[in-house]
């Protein structure tokens, strides 16, 4: 072995331009698959942490109606007491609903991202307490929070027993601290630093009895396993018949289809296990596919340079003919040749591996602050990532070592020590494994291509509300909303760049505050059932965010009445049967409001969905604070203007976290996952690119160091430098082509299917082919041409010496 080790040391260092371009290709894509394959299975590992999540599920609703299957999770307030109430075999039943809370200890103040939950919450999940029980909500007046926050208010972490105030509807109130969890994981797709009783929620009260009113989530822990709930969904349809009447009679009533029982709305649970990754559009809503992209980018990575490697060993096997044909007529085994060359390859793969993990290393903290991750390198080393690493490790010695080895050690004696080879195996082997090499990077040009286009086409398209020059801010906790907005008003009335100053319950896109929500009512008009998405909103919105009135007029402080009145979009008066017949009428929604205005539609969610029916009212007393102020500046300097809104905003509110935002940057927000994944595409079609035009660029100097006679002799009978390049270039050409060829309609499919997520897309186009075409092309080109001209550049003389 000693003697393999020395023998394999000396030849690499013979070669060592070969060397380097074996571990910077293998290492590089070592490396980064090393860093998609830690986010994969960060994304995999999501809720681990609760051994029984394959007991809990989440609650929706599914229901088909004419415009095509739903699903959704908002519940309303007395569903989950019912479920409790009425079901055997739940072990536990919390409701979950978002809120920001403001707390008091002394003189010290901390906002926290609350959870309104109900006191089963603890024993449904696995969080781990520092202090306290699972019964830690039992009573009203207790709340539980995080370490890290109780030691930010307290400047400790044991403070269990120990009062604390909270500013709940309108009023600061005194609770108990009943138990302390341990800080939340980064994996954990539920998030808060605090929990408090569900009956504090904002408008508990007025929605208690309501059946038609969904504003939170609902968490179920079950006896048998989620995936054998037949018995808990047949309970349900129970619950379903004797709550859901008036939704199921206006379903069957509006055309919808009924499911193979004969039901119009079932109630489903999506396994816990899912709620991170599922095609339902319910919890996180990650795509379940994203983790699996990963590792199979992560695949094509290492496919590629482990085709490089055997590339480049086949074709460099070549020159090493006549050391073949010594060797075996010097004695040397077909097995011990393998075990040589083995030993070289596994060399070099160990020194890309080492380079690889290195890279891996030092990119980490930039990958994640550009990600938006915590990956560790050490995540790497878990027992099972450990084990898959090692076999992949092996593997990749084993194909890319172990095959060209074993051609190496079959060459014909006579053929070796002439330096010569038979057949075209080799060749159609290096042709096959380049074609693939470049078909994947092609695609891989191609999907940037897409997905660039598309993110640039849903940054520019118009929403139907100015969103460049609005400013968003939360409220938050700890102050009366309707007094700060009008505080705003006459305080941002002094700045000249201010135009208008409005309010609303839900904020545009996702704010820095993290939040994105909506508020959504059903009701009967005119025999059909109608929901509609219903919007808090103050005076001066429509001129705030410069949003189209097409009839009516705009809410006004000059009629008394306006606070019985509402402003619906296109959709809502499609819905209700046309402007012209609904504009001036009453609408029983529950509530009898004038229709006093219609708005052009504007793109309220992000541009996946379609516009639907929309609802503005301005009434206080329904239970919709407003909880967002927009700023609409009109200024060249839009830095200084949100710096000196801010400025005024933390002189009425001084605790308030800094947390405004113009709403450009919180559309945005919107698409981070598919911005996240443009990234990984585009590096991944860049380091695909490179590390096949590594490989092109030794195998095309191996072919032209092979043909060099042949050069020479078409110099002497004339050829120019062009008809030279020209002829080493094309088989190259060829081979580019016919990946090209290969890769557009896979990347035409795949495209297609990310685009349909998207209600509002580009086409694909033939331009997007071409381009790719050509970017490939021309890669491919400069790396060959390079050596061609070089090749036809020398003296024939030297090429035709010893002839």
């Amino acid at each position: 072995m000693q003697n393999y080790l020395k023998t394999a040391w000396r030849n690499i260092k013979r070669q060592k331009s070969f060397t380097a371009i074996h571990v910077l290709g293998m290492g590089v894509a070592i490396g980064v698959a090393t860093l998609l394959f830690l986010t994969a299975m960060f994304e995999l590992s999501f809720d681990d942490q609760h051994e029984d999540r394959d007991h809990i599920g989440l609650l929706y609703f599914q229901s088909n109606p004419v415009n095509g299957l739903t699903h959704a999770s908002a519940m309303p307030t007395p569903l989950a007491p019912t479920l409790k109430a009425e079901i055997e075999g739940l072990e536990g039943v919390s409701r979950y609903y978002n809120g920001t809370l403001l707390f008091r200890n002394g003189d010290k103040q901390i906002s926290s991202d609350a959870k309104f939950v109900d006191p089963d919450f603890l024993s449904i999940f696995d969080f781990r307490l520092e202090e306290g029980s699972n019964n830690a909500l039992k009573d009203l007046d207790h709340i539980a929070m995080t370490k890290k926050m109780a030691t930010s208010l307290f400047g400790a972490s044991h403070v269990v027993g120990q009062s604390v105030e909270v500013y709940l509807n309108g009023s600061w109130t005194s609770k108990i601290i009943s138990a302390i969890l341990e800080d939340l994981p980064k994996n954990s797709s539920l998030e808060f630093t605090s929990l408090i009783r569900f009956e504090h929620k904002p408008n508990y009260q007025g929605n208690v009895d309501q059946w038609n009113h969904n504003d939170h989530i609902i968490f179920v822990k079950t006896i048998l396993p989620i995936s054998e709930k037949t018995a808990f969904n047949t309970k349900t349809r129970q619950v379903i018949a004797n709550h859901f009447r008036p939704q199921t009679e206006e379903l069957k009533r509006d055309g919808a289809t009924a499911d193979a029982n004969g039901d119009y709305i079932t109630l489903r649970t999506l396994p816990f296990s899912d709620y991170h990754l599922n095609e339902l559009g319910l919890g996180d809503a990650g795509s379940t596919t994203f983790p699996w992209m990963l590792i199979g980018i992560a695949g094509l990575m290492v496919f590629i340079a482990c085709s490089n490697f055997i590339n480049l060993s086949l074709a460099n096997s070549i020159t090493r003919k006549r050391e073949v044909g010594t060797r075996k007529t010097l004695g040397s085994t077909n097995r011990q040749l393998i075990a040589q060359f083995w030993t070289e390859s596994l060399l070099i793969t160990c020194s890309a591996l080492i380079f690889g993990l290195a890279l891996a290393w030092l990119l980490l903290p930039q990958y994640n602050a550009n990600m938006g991750y915590n990956l560790k390198i050490g995540e790497l080393f878990s027992p099972i990532n450990l084990s898959l690493f090692t076999v992949t490790f092996l593997l990749i010695t084993l194909i890319a070592g172990g095959y060209p080895a074993w051609q190496n050690a079959q060459s014909n004696v006579i053929e070796a020590l002439k330096g010569t080879t038979s057949g075209n195996t080799k060749h159609r082997l290096r042709n096959t494994l380049t074609v693939v090499q470049f078909a994947i990077a092609t695609f891989m040009i191609i999907g940037t291509i897409v997905i660039s286009t598309q993110l640039t086409y849903l940054s520019n398209r118009s929403l139907g509300y100015n969103k460049t020059e609005v400013i968003s801010i939360p409220i938050g906790s700890g102050i009366d909303h309707q007094q700060a907005l009008e505080r705003m008003r006459a305080d941002l009335a002094k700045l000249p760049f201010v135009t208008h100053v409005s309010g609303t319950d839900i904020n545009m896109g996702r704010g820095r505050d993290g939040s994105t929500s909506n508020s959504k009512i059903g009701f009967d008009h005119e025999g059909r059932g109608i929901s509609t998405h219903f919007l808090r909103v103050d005076y001066d919105y429509l001129d705030a965010l410069d949003i189209e009135l097409l009839a009516g007029r705009d809410f006004s402080r000059g009629y008394g009445t306006d606070t019985s009145a509402i402003i619906i979009n296109e959709q809502m008066a499609i819905a209700l049967g046309g402007t012209d017949a609904i504009l001036g009428k009453k609408i029983d929604m529950g509530m009898t409001p004038t229709v006093i205005g219609v708005v052009k539609d504007f793109n309220f969610k992000d541009l996946r969905q379609e516009v639907e029916p929309l609802t503005m009212h301005i009434n206080p007393n329904i239970g919709f604070d407003i909880e967002y102020i927009f700023v609409r500046v009109q200024t060249d300097n839009l830095a200084t203007a949100l710096k000196q809104v801010e400025d005024v905003w933390k002189n009425i509110n001084p605790k308030a976290a800094s947390e405004a935002s113009y709403l450009d940057e919180n559309t945005e927000n919107m698409y981070k996952k598919d911005r996240r994944f443009a990234h990984i595409i585009v590096g991944g079609a860049v380091i695909a690119i490179v590390i096949s035009c590594m490989g092109l660029f030794a195998i095309a100097l191996l072919s032209i160091n092979q043909r060099v006679k042949e050069i020479g002799i078409r110099k002497v009978l004339g050829s120019s430098v062009s008809d030279l390049v020209l002829l080493l270039s094309k088989d190259f050409v060829l081979l580019v082509l016919l990946a090209l060829v290969i890769a557009s309609p896979l990347a035409w499919w795949g495209m297609q299917r990310w685009l349909d997520g998207f209600a509002y897309r580009i086409d694909i186009s033939w331009w997007i082919f071409v381009l790719a075409g050509v970017i490939a092309l021309s890669i491919a080109l400069l790396t060959v041409s390079g050596q061609a001209i070089r090749a036809g550049l020398r003296n024939p003389v030297n090429s035709l010496r010893n002839d």
